[in-house]
Order: structure tokens, then sequence, then C-alpha cells
């Protein structure tokens, strides 16, 4: 396993990064969670390439990562973001230096796989920021929805897989099965949050992001008999009686159901991509997948919603 440290040097020896304290202290407040950063290492080590190998591409995803969630807490107006310390104006702005340090430390790696692991870095970029303009629009309907996770979610997940795939040393047909892979991750990975911040306490920030949440857009387009009372209670749900009830909604119009079915089709897509992909040790993005739908079942178990049993079989296989 790469040593994080080793990632953390490469960041601070950029000449530009080692004169920019500011820089270094965004670093290092994302870097006690850095899980999300190791995708080309998981990618690499199942395709049987060298890890060391790919240090640097974990660094530039990294930087990329840091840049995504600092913009996107500013348009979610997160009240944990770190925008709330740093002021959105200079969290914009090094959001912009995170984008461009990823770039400057793929351009300056060996190998003949450089242009291609650019193209997806830019790749992974444009179609984040398409897919967070997005989700600040006005829409209230599936196919947005669908549309905005795309572009938003999914491409981060993709890159780090079909990045660490290449410099694995495989052939772009096995990268390019990697990639989707990864895109069904992150689509995963979206859903599976939108369940579990709409039973947050007190109310996430989802809450006011009108069809940016798939649990609550189900509840607000969907034929029920609570739809007109689910209305009235979204602008009150920072009173915690008024979220209670706008959740026991969610329960009983089956928007929490349509959210878990989603899921378990996109995890057994997931799984189907990597039946038929040939990597030299399956077995640990068998166990990756599997963590995300064991993920799903605790949040399941801890709101009483249990998935039944032949079901969370199937999709542990």
């Amino acid at each position: 396993m790469i040593d994080m440290a080793e990632v953390s040097a490469v960041f601070e020896q950029q000449p530009e990064v080692a004169a920019w304290p500011a820089m270094q202290d965004v670093w290092h407040h994302y870097a006690k969670n850095p899980s999300s950063w190791r995708l080309p290492e998981l990618a690499c080590r199942a395709v049987g390439g060298d890890v060391a190998a790919v240090v640097s591409l974990v660094t530039a995803v990294a930087c990329c990562h840091i840049s995504i969630v600092l913009v996107d807490d500013i348009l979610d107006d997160d009240p944990k973001g770190l925008y709330r310390q740093l002021g959105a104006g200079v969290a914009a702005n090094l959001a912009l230096a995170f984008q461009a340090v990823a770039y400057r430390i793929v351009q300056g790696t060996t190998g003949t796989a450089v242009p291609l692991l650019l193209a997806e870095l830019a790749h992974l970029n444009l179609k984040t920021a398409q897919g967070q303009h997005l989700d600040v629009q006005p829409e209230l309907n599936e196919a947005h929805y669908w549309a905005t996770v795309e572009a938003k979610s999914m491409p981060y997940y993709g890159a780090g897989f079909y990045l660490g795939a290449l410099v694995g040393g495989v052939d772009t047909a096995v990268a390019h099965q990697l990639r989707h892979f990864g895109h069904l991750i992150g689509k995963l990975i979206q859903v599976s949050d939108d369940l579990a911040d709409v039973y947050q306490t007190p109310a996430s920030p989802d809450w006011q992001r009108g069809g940016g949440n798939l649990a609550i857009l189900y509840a607000r387009l969907a034929d029920h008999p609570d739809q007109a009372r689910f209305e009235e209670l979204l602008p009150q749900v920072n009173q915690p009686a008024m979220l209670e009830e706008a959740q026991q909604i969610l329960l009983r119009s089956g928007a929490a159901s349509y959210c878990v079915f989603q899921m378990m089709e996109i995890a057994q897509e997931a799984r189907s991509v990597l039946d038929s992909c040939h990597l030299a040790q399956p077995k640990l993005l068998q166990q990756f997948l599997s963590e995300r739908v064991e993920h799903l079942f605790e949040l399941l178990e801890e709101n009483n919603m249990p998935l039944p049993e032949e079901l969370a079989a199937a999709l542990l296989i």
C-alpha cells in the first residue's frame, strides 16, 4: 500500500505549493481522510501493476478531489464546508490552484500514456464542472437528476480506476472496463449518500436542494397520499418534529424503497462488469464493491429498513 506521506511529498514539492502555505493547510485538512484518493492505486493493484508507478497519479487525483469538494461545498451552502473558514472567494481560488497542480504533476511524469492521462483529467474536471452547474439549476424531474449524477458524481470514480489501470500496464480495453466500473461505483455512492443525507439529524443541506436528492425528488413527484403534506414540510425541516414527519413520509411514499431498488440495480451491473473483466487480482475490486453494498445494509438497518436476506445474498456473491 502506498504511504500517504509519499503522496504528500509529491504535492509539497511543486514550486507554487512550497511557496503557498494556504494550499498546504488545505491539503493537510483533507488528507485526514484520503480513502477516496486511492482509486488509482486500487486499480493498479487489481491489474497486477507496480503501485510505485501511481504515486504521482494518486496525488493528482487527490488534488482534483480537493478542488471538487471546495467548490461543491460552496454551491451546496454546506455548513461544514471549509469555505466557511476561508471565505468563498479564497476557497474558489484555491480550487482552481489545486486543479492546475493536478495537471502539472501528471505532465511531469514519463511514459507513452501521459497524453491519455492528461485527457482523462481534463474530462474529469470539465464533466464535473458541468455536473455542478446542472446541480444548481431549478429543475424538478428525474431525467435532470440522472444527468446531473452522470456528470457530477460518476467521472471522478471512473477516472480514478481508468488512470490506475493505464499506469498498471493493461490495454485500453481493460482500462475502459474499469472506468465503467468506476462510473457505476460513483452512481451507487451518490444514491447511497442521498438516502443517508435525508435521515441525518439535524436536516442536511439536501433538503434545500429541490430535486438534487433522489429520495426527496421521488416524494415530491410520485403520486402518493402525503405528497401535498411533504411539500408543506420542506421549508420547515429545520424543526425536529417537521423533519421527522418528512422522513416518515419518505418511508411511506416508497421514496426510500426506490433508492434501494436503484442501488441494487447499479450494484448488480457493477458486479457484471467485474465478471467480464480479466484482472490479475479481481478480489480486490469485488471486495471494494461489497464494502459499498455493506454500507447500504448498515444504512437500511439504522433506519429500520432491512433488506430481504435473499437480495442481500445476491448482491454480496
